[in-house]
């Protein structure tokens, strides 16, 4: 498992070291006064910010160079890193971010604060201080971690709709509480923790050659047991349910308006299956390609296209985002396995997704480009049937009928060879795309006539 580390709140104690410090420092505060559920000096002491930079600025080295770490977890973290788990420290310490002298200080001491005390890891990620929540979270997804070890409540709340999160307990994050968050007070229940988190992901995905190697009923298993294992995984229903209402609302809309101003022929509708969780994989002609497919498809069934990320820095990003697409940087290894991983949970959540499996936009009619095999593989894991589809590049009512053609959903079993699949699924859109093509030319015989 990939496992990452808040460092302030977690490796020390920092809601001991401002109490004991600041009592200290603000000793003209009565006690009963101070606010105990906050996070920091500013808010505990009911002091401004000036206030509060005066204190850290007397005791910033003090803490920074000597504050000890907690018990066990030096112990904790070397266990874990022997067993196998990678970690990353993930922190929003002041100052590490910063340019020049005052930056590379601050990390230097992070650095070797965390070679005095014996912690080992494959990387620190140094994240903005204000509005850590969202640089952590961009981390997180960048580095596919597992699980989030944080003491902040924004943190923890942001984090916990897309990985799992121990909580460290603390006064100020009391309130912490939900699916995929799971309270812990000491380095020995995060071991323990962590332990039960692995072995509910502790599936080891094989290789195509090494699934090409196996029986039948060793295929059959291993898929059965690849399904599980990407049930487990934290799923962000909250928002996937938010972003396919906002979806239902716009095709409500948008659907009349394109059917009017494109009249697109829709043919073999009654392939498109009643009930969620299918595949929708069609030909990629242009950017417009997944409009005439919503178009054509139920009003009650939301869909989730593969998009690329260039697309989300057009004037319509934003809107793509908040109806649900899944954005993916095929350049990115990282960031196609997240991506691949999200439109496998949306399906197995009774979801559908749209995928062109060409990867770009192809404007040659005579031809497909090569087909990517995630569509199906990813119906191979999720056990969801694919719909092939094909559409023509009509955008322009000069250029002819906007055709959009169904093919017969079909399944990819444990035992199919995916490439063989991925051409059956080439050539099936191809036979779609010359019937559009046929279509076309008969209905242009007709004028003609």
């Amino acid at each position: 498992m990939r496992i990452a580390f808040d460092v302030d709140g977690v490796f020390t104690d920092i809601e001991k070291y401002q109490l004991t410090r600041g009592k200290k420092y603000f000793k003209n505060i009565p006690e009963e006064n101070l606010k105990l559920d906050e996070y920091d000096v500013e808010e505990i002491f009911n002091v401004s910010h000036k206030e509060r930079n005066k204190f850290w600025t007397k005791y910033i080295f003090d803490y920074c160079i000597k504050e000890p770490m907690r018990k066990d977890a030096s112990i904790t973290l070397n266990k874990l890193h022997e067993e196998g788990h990678e970690i990353y420290i993930v922190t929003g310490r002041v100052h590490t971010l910063e340019k020049g002298f005052v930056g590379a200080l601050f990390r230097k001491m992070l650095i070797d604060w965390l070679k005095k005390n014996n912690i080992p890891y494959e990387k620190i990620i140094y994240c903005n201080e204000k509005g850590s929540e969202v640089d952590k979270l961009e981390a997180i997804k960048n580095n596919q971690i597992d699980v989030l070890i944080d003491d902040k409540r924004e943190n923890i709340n942001s984090a916990s709709k897309i990985t799992n999160v121990l909580c460290y307990d603390a006064l100020y994050n009391q309130d912490c509480l939900g699916k995929n968050i799971t309270r812990v007070h000491n380095f020995n229940e995060i071991y323990h923790q962590i332990q039960i988190l692995s072995q509910k992901t502790s599936f080891i995905k094989k290789t195509p050659e090494e699934i090409e190697d196996l029986t039948t009923e060793e295929k059959i298993e291993y898929f059965k047991n690849l399904k599980k294992y990407y049930q487990t995984l934290p799923y962000d229903d909250e928002r996937i349910k938010k972003e396919e209402k906002t979806y239902l609302k716009c095709v409500k809309i948008g659907k009349k308006m394109f059917n009017l101003a494109f009249k697109p022929m829709v043919f073999n509708k009654e392939f498109i299956p009643s009930n969620n969780g299918y595949i929708i994989a069609s030909n990629h002609n242009n950017y417009y390609d997944q409009f005439p497919i919503i178009a054509a498809l139920n009003d009650d069934q939301a869909i989730h296209f593969l998009t690329a990320t260039k697309m989300l820095a057009l004037k319509r990003g934003n809107f793509y985002m908040k109806t649900g697409v899944i954005p993916v940087d095929r350049n990115d290894k990282n960031d196609r396995a997240r991506a691949n991983d999200e439109l496998k949970k949306i399906l197995l959540h009774d979801g559908n997704i749209g995928i062109f499996p060409e990867g770009r936009t192809n404007r040659n009619e005579d031809f497909l480009l090569e087909f990517h095999p995630g569509a199906v593989s990813t119906a191979q894991i999720t056990g969801c049937p694919i719909v092939p589809v094909a559409v023509n590049d009509h955008y322009k009512k000069k250029d002819g009928t906007l055709c959009v053609r169904f093919g017969e959903p079909f399944y990819v079993l444990p035992t199919d060879d995916i490439l063989e699949k991925t051409e059956y699924l080439k050539q099936t859109i191809g036979k779609l795309k010359q019937e559009n093509i046929d279509y076309e030319k008969e209905e242009t015989k007709k004028l003609i006539k």
